[in-house]
């Protein structure tokens, strides 16, 4: 009975770990993208009276302005699916196999070594 409640303390634990981690992931998205928008309106806005002469430079600033958190936010996303759960029955099914992968694997390693 004890191994069970350590067993599931231990799995609580990692699930917490793992929430904490993504809001991390979600709080550096949030400051970094808002860094990028402030600093592209600085920016823009410092040189925009002497006129940038180069276009292509522009449309690379708006360009990382869209994109960055554009496709950061899809890896966020993937994220917030994996640690909360919301996952594809193939995840789960591959995830399952794993773990029995490796149960056999350890226990064979212990019948070996006896």
């Amino acid at each position: 009975m004890k191994t069970h409640r350590s067993e599931k303390l231990i799995k609580a634990k990692k699930r917490v770990e793992r929430i904490r981690g993504f809001y991390k992931h979600l709080t550096v998205y949030l400051i970094i993208n808002i860094l990028i928008l402030v600093l592209k309106i600085y920016f823009l806005g410092f040189f925009g009276g002497s006129g940038i002469q180069n276009q292509g430079f522009i449309a690379w600033i708006e360009w990382n302005v869209i994109a960055t958190p554009l496709l950061w936010g899809i890896g966020l996303a993937i994220h917030g699916i994996y640690v909360f759960g919301i996952k594809p029955d193939f995840l789960k099914k591959w995830e399952a196999r794993k773990i029995q992968e490796y149960m056999e694997n350890d226990q064979n390693d212990m019948e070996n070594y006896r």
